[in-house]
């Protein structure tokens, strides 16, 4: 599954459950994402859904 920068991204698991983030980085088994508050989260990509739209900056 590829997890391409800039789309948008639901996580599935955790205590942040259904947080929406946009998708900064693909590590392989894991993806990097970039919250509202500008902090980098590192995820398990089976635990995070992609939404197809791209984030306008």
């Amino acid at each position: 599954m590829e997890m391409t920068p800039g789309f948008l991204a639901r996580s599935l698991a955790g205590n942040d459950k259904d947080k929406i983030y946009v998708i900064s980085e693909d590590l392989g088994t894991y993806v990097s994402l970039l919250a509202e508050n500008g902090r980098v989260l590192r995820k398990n990509k089976k635990h995070v859904q992609i939404i197809k739209k791209r984030n306008r900056r």
